[in-house]
């Protein structure tokens, strides 16, 4: 409840602001003025900080800060001469007018879990609680090639953002808008504090109210990216596509890596480095035509078989000239200025042509880069870049001292913003993929998190990487799923880690394979034939839990939340939430966590330890089982089960099971439903999932229901709001899981009839039961949207006595049948050849069907379930020892 009303808060307050844009500098009501120091109350909690040697102050934004424009918050000023005293609602600044910032004249209190906390100017902040860093690149699971940048969250109660040293954004009258400039020279601090104590959500949400808000990225971009480093020619391509298709796998991004341009190892270079002495290959602008004779004619294929497009570039080398599109940018680019680096007109004295050094830094080159180079690979086909931007300063700096990284992000991102001008709202969504640049990198969306190894360690690594990534507002990592590269010494794909990291791929925010130019690195679910099924499912969960990640999305947006939330946002006094870094909630009702430690040998389960935090129930939607809060608890899995936790009760917004993309234009709904009693609510988002028209056109269904041991009360809103091309209906349905037959089910107040066979009564309400699943599902015939919907599910006068029967069943079911054919084998090739198979496994394994056939009978077939019955006929010297033990492991049998 105390997120639920946080999250309130700040989703509030974000729709009173949605309609200002960005304004750097301040309301002079919340400035205060002594010497050459200036204070500015953004929050109660939140003061900027400036000191100047000149006296002269800073509004333009900066790198980090993009907004100082907000409402003031009530303040009181103690001001003599000689000292300030600033008193808000939640914390007291004093300074003591002495000159530059130190620790003797500079300090803040506040009061954090009822006890008064100090903070002063260079105390050591031990207690960050971090945000992220530029890459994992060669990371091992443990650390990192460089240091994490602090987040705005701490232990401690207070962090500081410094953006003393950071380049300011400068109005320009291009239609760029803004562009870089230094700051201005003297010694100068810039400083944010920011004093929330534990209220960490509240501390993000602010951030991104100064730092800007996170755009919410084109729908397409939550489902299944492909991605390899591979030399690929277009036949290929198309044969992977075909694959997807045949094997019925849902994808909607296709990455073609660095090699469908001009490479180093191609007969064009004879030698090792270009002109700008980069490596020859590495950047790139020329289709390579022995690969892709129409790339144009590619793109389009790739385009009908329903996946947007993109390339992966290293633009360090600037354009050289045995580029395509070297001539247009050279005529372009000296027609717009005489201020570059190189010689003149670009022809070198021996009278050859010299390469265009890279200058995103100055708005002339980027103008033309952008026209020449980029905009007609765009029209081309291209639909987003992948920026693999990695290196340092080449060339004549515009911007001195820019960060490179940071700066091509923005420029790229805005190109793509303002060359929708013409469209209005309705212009495409702008989305890139690329490397953190440092704070403020949240306003570009979707980070590539670079070339980890494939290692059961750095998965296990992932889960606080990206949760902890939130702290600054870097909601949208983007991993290498199966990791990048292998380990020394490793020449084969691990299928058991490939899947698992597949499994936790699903609650990351950007779901992506990838991996290098390694024969041995193979990422082609197909390729492994036993565990080709439960790739292909932890995809399926990927979409149809795509409804639910769009509606954290959109909340990413409105209130700066991560979709990937460390464990403390929502409980921030349990040391738990601290110490169990490889799990996290995802979205506000799911426990994710990542299972990254092989099957025993012996009994093919994988441990996984968890922390159920106090407060909730927890369902563990792969096995059925519910776990109290406020306990850990040592779990067990095998290979095909992908456990996600969900607060019990909870209603998780879903796709119909057929989606096979994402940009397919559907109002239909799934309404998953844990058990659990009482009352839980849930909000569907929508908008029209590829354009900018989604700041002010969506739409929202609210869904509520109350459940006890008698009944379930469901109500299903009329949607609120509208947006360009929404559907006037919709088709629903409701999954209960883990739960019993119903006794009645009524729609508006009237019977809803049951069905074995629902799809013989296509466009009509009924209800089924799948006895497999433990699941009750209600499939109503397509309705308006503007009608609320009242759904009843009654109970028999057991089931308060039975409902019990249900729990951790749906796991076990599919533990025993998934046994039957190995089970089989065993039996007849050890036992009986004739036989086959015993009854008492095949009664035990046949609970599901006969629940599904005979629904009223359900609880009957739970209590007569009998394990024992099961494992007898296999426990004797003829059975290997092997399978005994692992039967016994799967059904919870003590031997």
């Amino acid at each position: 409840m105390k997120r639920i009303l946080i999250i309130a808060a700040v989703l509030l307050a974000s729709l009173a602001a949605r309609a200002v844009e960005y304004e750097p500098k301040a309301d002079p009501k919340a400035v205060v003025t002594i010497g050459n120091a200036r204070f500015t109350v953004l929050t109660p909690s939140l003061i900027r900080m400036e000191w100047s040697e000149d006296g002269a102050f800073e509004d333009r934004a900066t790198l980090g800060v993009v907004n100082r424009r907000l409402s003031v918050p009530s303040f009181k000023v103690t001001k003599s001469s000689k000292k300030l005293v600033l008193r808000t609602s939640e914390l007291t600044l004093t300074y003591k007018n002495t000159g530059k910032f130190s620790a003797e004249n500079l300090s803040a209190e506040f009061i954090m879990n009822g006890k008064k906390v100090k903070w002063t100017y260079g105390m050591s902040d031990e207690g960050n609680l971090l945000g992220t860093c530029r890459t994992l690149d060669q990371c091992d699971g443990e650390k990192t090639m460089d240091p994490f940048d602090k987040g705005v969250v701490s232990r401690a109660g207070w962090a500081v953002l410094d953006e003393s040293k950071r380049h300011v954004l400068a109005k320009t009258d291009s239609d760029w808008g803004e562009w870089a400039e230094p700051r201005s020279e003297g010694d100068r601090l810039d400083l944010y504090l920011f004093a929330y104590g534990h209220n960490y959500i509240k501390a993000v949400h602010d951030f991104t109210t100064i730092a800007g808000k996170v755009p919410l990225p084109p729908k397409y971009a939550f489902g299944y990216w492909w991605c390899r480093y591979w030399q690929y020619s277009d036949y290929e391509i198309r044969d992977l596509m075909d694959h997807f298709r045949d094997f019925n796998i849902p994808i909607d991004v296709f990455i073609i890596d660095m090699d469908w341009h001009e490479m180093w190892n191609d007969d064009v270079f004879t030698g090792y480095h270009d002109q700008s002495g980069q490596v020859l290959g590495w950047t790139g602008y020329t289709w390579k035509k022995d690969f892709f004779p129409r790339p144009e004619n590619l793109l389009k294929d790739l385009h009908d078989y329903g996946v947007k497009t993109s390339l992966n570039i290293h633009p360090a080398s600037g354009i050289q000239p045995y580029e395509e599109p070297y001539e247009r940018m050279r005529k372009d680019y000296l027609s717009r200025t005489s201020d570059y680096d190189g010689p003149e007109n670009f022809v070198n004295e021996d009278g050859t042509d010299a390469f265009i050094p890279w200058c995103i830094d100055q708005k002339e080159w980027a103008d033309s880069y952008f026209e020449t180079v980029m905009h007609p690979m765009e029209k081309m086909g291209v639909d987003f870049w992948w920026l693999d931007w990695q290196q340092q300063r080449l060339n004549k700096e515009f911007i001195p001292g820019m960060n490179q990284t940071f700066w091509i992000n923005h420029v790229f991102f805005k190109d793509m913003e303002k060359r929708g001008l013409s469209d209005g709202r309705y212009s495409t969504r702008p989305m890139i993929y690329h490397r953190w640049g440092g704070v403020g990198s949240h306003r570009y969306q979707v980070g590539f998190s670079g070339d980890t190894f494939a290692t059961w360690k750095v998965l296990g690594y992932l889960p606080y990487f990206t949760s902890t990534a939130a702290n600054i507002g870097y909601g949208y990592w983007g991993h290498d799923i199966g990791g990048h590269m292998q380990p020394w010494g490793v020449h084969s794909t691990n299928p058991e880690l490939y899947t698992r990291w597949l499994q936790s791929g699903v609650f990351t925010p950007i779901y992506k394979s990838h991996s290098s130019k390694d024969m041995s690195m193979e990422k082609r679910f197909w390729v492994f034939q036993d565990h080709f099924d439960m790739m292909r499912e932890a995809i399926r969960l990927r979409y149809s839990l795509s409804p639910y990640i769009y509606t954290a999305a959109r909340e990413c947006y409105d209130s700066g939340i991560s979709m990937c939330q460390p464990m403390y946002y929502d409980f921030p006094e349990t040391e738990e939430a601290y110490t169990f870094k490889q799990q996290f909630m995802f979205g506000p009702d799911i426990l994710a966590t990542t299972v990254c430690e092989p099957v025993d040998s012996l009994t093919a389960l994988a441990p996984r330890k968890m922390w159920f935090p106090a407060g909730n129930d927890w369902y563990d939607a792969s096995t059925g089982t519910t776990y109290k809060g406020g306990q850990i608890v040592d779990l067990k899995y095998t290979l095909f089960e992908n456990p996600y936790f969900v607060r019990a009760g909870a209603i998780i917004p879903m796709a119909m099971p057929n989606i096979q993309s994402l940009q397919e234009s559907s109002s239909d709904l799934c309404l998953w439903v844990a058990p659990g009693d009482g009352y839980s609510q849930a909000r569907v988002y929508e908008d029209d999932g590829s354009t900018q028209a989604y700041e002010s056109e969506y739409a929202y269904t609210t869904v509520g229901k109350s459940s006890d041991a008698s009944s379930m009360n469901m109500v299903i809103g009329a949607r609120e709001g509208s947006y360009s091309g929404a559907p006037d209906m919709r088709s629903i349905r409701v999954v209960l899981d883990g739960v019993l037959p119903a006794s009645k089910v009524t729609l508006d107040g009237v019977d809803i009839p049951y069905s074995r066979f629902p799809k013989e009564h296509e466009g009509e309400s009924v209800w089924t039961y799948d006895g497999a699943a433990l699941q009750l599902i209600i499939i109503l015939a397509p309705t308006s949207v503007t009608r609320n919907l009242y759904i009843t599910v009654s109970y028999s006068e057991s089931n308060a006595a039975d409902r019990a029967l249900a729990d951790g069943k749906k796991g076990l079911l599919r533990r025993i049948t998934s046994l039957s054919e190995e089970g089989k084998f065993m039996y007849a090739t050890y036992v009986n050849g004739w036989k086959q198979m015993p009854m008492g496994f095949i009664r035990a394994a046949g609970t599901g069907s006969h629940m599904t056939e005979y629904p009223e009978n359900a609880a009957q077939y739970l209590r007569e379930l009998d394990l024992k019955a099961a494992y007898d006929p296999f426990d004797t010297e003829k059975v290997p020892e092997s399978f005994k033990t692992k039967l016994a492991a799967w059904l919870g049998i003590s031997r």
